[in-house]
């Protein structure tokens, strides 16, 4: 994406530092206010993409505004395209009241100063208090003392090991005791899977982003540890992974096959086992429970410096949504937020897919952490525990203890957040390492080409 010069100075005119962002002050230009036919005011909802599933229901209740969607990002429009339609909107006094957007383009709109501070309106006009969300979630959410946006709901991305191979002492472990565990794995042990497919990104996705200091534009690759973990990598090569041919096997081939692909962590064969938090749900409980043979875990996480061992992400269709400074109405667009935050489509007792993501929010989270075990998606669930040459029915059975329940809780709220990390730059960590890997470049030279490509990136943002 260019640098949006034209856009930084023109919001610098219209948007005072000092501005109130519950729109009393008049050194922010409001837009005008429109009206339907019926009466009720408009609302317009700036988005990049189809409608979620959520606002076409949420849509469909009576509101006390009418909304309108300008959907930027109609099919065949490009992403780049979308965004400089929107900040041209922006520019010329055309900005919707209220935005959905990706965490970067979000985070670019609020360094320019673009987004109002929810917390004025919060503690004005109710709805919902600081208190109603997850700790963790609420730090994550606010800069510089504002709370320019919000966003539903949000996975992460960990790795957990069996306690009794790795202690809890280790819990969220640096890249040094990640790499020592590696290198005295017991014989017959794989760290992450028979192929060791994941090793890089499994060591090198945290600390590459503790590389990047994102507010004050700088970044540190060759002068951190990040030099010595790719060169460990390095040194560790992918291994060639088998490819079965399935349409010549047996059905006892397969069997073999599909039990030992699923099994490893049954059989103590697997030390690290990365795992995506999608939600509090009976898909957490299997994976971290079921599959490791209902064994107690230690959070290992992905290797940091700074013990933090998560990298969290949005889905697609929960991005971040604010009030644009301009608003006029911003009562009415605080109601909208605040409302539409906390609805939420009640979960059917045989769909699966229901809690998708972490909940911001205490109360949700609360639903998810109690729900009845009738429903499929209950982390309170059955939980089966495949056994060698067994069918189904034969499989072990358990439930999640309480103490394991509240153990998963505790790492979620516990969990540091960077909400607004770009995917463009980790897309570039790994062009760059890449060929580190395939034995093109040295670390060294990988890290001297992302400190001048990151900087230089971080610098057309500013």
């Amino acid at each position: 994406m260019k640098k949006l010069i034209t856009l930084s100075v023109v919001l610098g005119l219209v948007c005072a530092v000092t501005a109130c962002s519950s729109g009393k002050s008049d050194s922010v230009k409001l837009n005008e206010v429109q009206y339907a036919e019926d009466g009720r005011q408009v609302l317009t909802v700036g988005m990049f993409g189809s409608y979620s599933e959520k606002l076409t229901a949420y849509t469909q209740f009576p509101l006390d505004f009418k909304i309108e969607v300008k959907n930027y990002m109609p099919e065949g429009t490009e992403y780049a395209e979308a965004a400089r339609q929107l900040d041209m909107d922006m520019i010329q006094g055309k900005s919707p009241d209220i935005l959905f957007a990706p965490a970067d383009k979000m985070y670019n709109y609020i360094r320019k100063g673009a987004m109002a501070d929810l917390y004025p309106l919060m503690d004005e006009y109710g709805g919902l208090s600081r208190d109603d969300f997850l700790p963790n979630v609420a730090e994550a959410l606010t800069i510089d003392g504002e709370l320019p946006a919000v966003v539903d709901s949000f996975f992460v991305s960990t790795a957990v090991a069996k306690t009794k191979f790795v202690g809890e002492e280790y819990t969220n472990w640096t890249p040094e005791q990640a790499m020592e565990f590696y290198e005295n794995l017991p014989e017959g042990m794989a760290f992450i899977d028979d192929a060791d497919s994941r090793l890089a990104a499994y060591m090198l996705d945290n600390i590459a982003q503790e590389c990047i200091d994102i507010d004050n534009c700088k970044c540190n690759f060759s002068g951190s540890n990040f030099v010595d973990v790719l060169r460990f990598c390095a040194e560790h090569p992918v291994k060639e992974m088998f490819e079965p041919d399935f349409e010549r096997m047996s059905d006892e081939q397969w069997h073999e096959y599909i039990f030992d692909e699923e099994s490893r962590g049954l059989r103590d064969a697997q030390l690290v086992f990365p795992v995506v938090i999608n939600g509090f749900n009976q898909g957490l409980a299997s994976d971290i429970y079921g599959n490791l043979n209902y064994d107690e875990v230690t959070f290992v996480g992905l290797p940091s410096n700074c013990g933090n061992g998560t990298v969290n992400w949005q889905f697609m269709h929960s991005e971040f949504y604010g009030i644009v400074k301009n608003c006029a109405d911003k009562e009415n667009a605080w109601k909208f937020v605040s409302e539409y935050l906390k609805y939420r489509k009640p979960l059917q007792k045989y769909e699966n897919n229901g809690t998708l993501g972490i909940p911001v929010l205490k109360s949700q989270f609360e639903v998810d952490y109690d729900r009845d075990i009738s429903y499929s998606n209950s982390i309170n669930g059955t939980i089966y525990k495949p056994i060698d040459g067994a069918n189904q029915n034969d499989n072990a059975q358990s439930t999640l203890p309480k103490e394991y329940k509240d153990k998963l809780r505790d790492y979620i709220f516990d969990m540091k957040l960077d909400f607004y990390f770009p995917d463009e730059l980790k897309y570039m960590i790994r062009e760059e390492y890449e060929p580190v890997l395939a034995g093109e470049r040295t670390p060294e030279q990988a890290a001297e080409i992302l400190d001048n490509r990151i900087s230089t990136y971080l610098s057309e943002k500013s």
